[in-house]
């Protein structure tokens, strides 16, 4: 829930990010392969590490992004 005079975007982001570690902390990641596992670690570990650039434009961190992840969203629709 929103906080008194806080943002509800803000606060709805943060909402869905503690929902997507309930869901990946329950029963997601038992049924992906370590393989599979290894290439979203890598994703995530970069994203976040972009993200922590002070000042970095969300836009400049989305086209990097999807040049690194572009290549493994393809490999895995091939499965």
């Amino acid at each position: 829930m929103a906080r008194k005079n806080g943002n509800p975007l803000d606060e709805q982001i943060k909402e869905i990010h503690r929902r997507y570690v309930e869901v990946m902390e329950g029963d997601r990641l038992d049924g992906i392969s370590d393989e599979t596992k290894s290439h979203y670690l890598r994703v995530l570990r970069s994203l976040t590490e972009k993200l922590a650039v002070p000042g970095k434009p969300l836009s400049e961190v989305v086209g990097e992004m999807m040049a690194e992840a572009a290549p493994l969203l393809f490999q895995a629709m091939q499965r």
